[in-house]
């Protein structure tokens, strides 16, 4: 890895990857975004120094012709992919555009990649491919049985990148299935872990959709940072190459309700307050409980989550207190 495109570079896990690839001893780092305006405050940008050189670059990844431009210049030897529209709400009203953006995005960047010799590829995937599963933890093997247009977008994205590998087109992919992400610098605030923080910076209790009785896999955004990376050279040192099928669970392998979620967070913030239940507020397309089995990630890639979540929350909160 000497010279990377990272497309969603000022998203919420771009911004952090970015900091993480300050000692990588990198050539180049370029970025695309769709934003039209980056603000100089949140840009992944500022993170980087030094002799690497970085540039942005603002296209939407729906534009063939503008992103081959881009690989066709930088000359990339690998392809971070984590742009995409990522709510599921958002993917129920409009799953057209969700469709458009996840599917046939993805296609043109594998493409640009396929034509300008990018090595390594690697796709943000996401633990909603499974659904509603029964039988926990969750593995890789277990079939696909996506509930919303968001969890089917990220399936059929999947299937782009393992015909690329297969028709030998791009030499090393690997699809990493991330659980439910979390951290500071999350601007769009639509995870429960920000939306619960912003709520309790305020002394104001968090709110449950349903009864709080739903799990969910917490892992943190450095984790996840350290997983791409981790993915990258284990692809240059040929661990992936012979596998069957390249994909990988990014969670902690632990599974923690909403109600759990929102006690933790009380007591870190000291607020002697009960959490707010809204019945029938669950959108369609809500899995009940997710939590992954990580041994592949772990064999393969030697990835282990290190941040706990309690550790993890009162960074959050302390973040949000700051930023209030």
């Amino acid at each position: 890895m000497d010279r990377v495109i990272i497309t969603g570079g000022n998203g919420f896990i771009g911004r952090h990857l970015v900091k993480k690839l300050k000692s990588a001893k990198l050539s180049a780092v370029a970025l695309i975004s769709n934003l039209s305006r980056i603000d100089d405050k949140n840009s992944a940008g500022r993170n980087l120094q030094g002799d690497i050189q970085f540039r942005t670059y603002t296209a939407d990844i729906r534009d063939r012709n503008v992103i081959s431009n881009i690989f066709r210049e930088e000359k990339a030897d690998t392809c971070i992919h984590l742009a995409a529209k990522i709510s599921v709400a958002d993917s129920i009203n409009n799953p057209d555009e969700t469709m458009d953006i996840n599917v046939n995005g993805t296609l043109n960047v594998l493409e640009a990649c396929s034509n300008n010799k990018v090595k390594n590829f690697v796709f943000a995937s996401s633990a909603a491919v499974y659904g509603d599963v029964k039988d926990l933890p969750i593995s890789e093997n277990h079939v696909l049985t996506p509930l919303s247009p968001y969890g089917k977008s990220k399936m059929f994205a999947e299937k782009l990148v393992f015909r690329y590998n297969r028709l030998k087109k791009i030499q090393n992919t690997a699809s990493l299935r991330i659980f439910n992400v979390y951290g500071t610098d999350n601007v769009n605030q639509t995870d429960v872990v920000s939306r619960f923080s912003a709520r309790l910076s305020k002394g104001l209790p968090p709110i449950i959709s349903g009864d709080g009785k739903h799990t969910r896999d917490f892992i943190s955004v450095d984790d996840v940072s350290d997983g791409i990376l981790l993915s990258i050279k284990a692809m240059e040192n040929g661990y992936i190459g012979d596998l069957s099928s390249p994909v990988f669970n990014i969670g902690s392998g632990a599974g923690t309700s909403i109600d759990d979620l929102a006690r933790k967070m009380l007591k870190i913030s000291e607020l002697d307050v009960d959490p707010i239940y809204e019945e029938g507020k669950n959108d369609n397309g809500v899995i009940m409980h997710s939590y992954a089995d990580i041994t592949r990630a772990k064999k393969t890639l030697h990835f282990v989550a290190k941040i706990d979540l309690e550790r993890g929350l009162r960074e959050i909160i302390r973040a949000f207190v700051v930023r209030k």
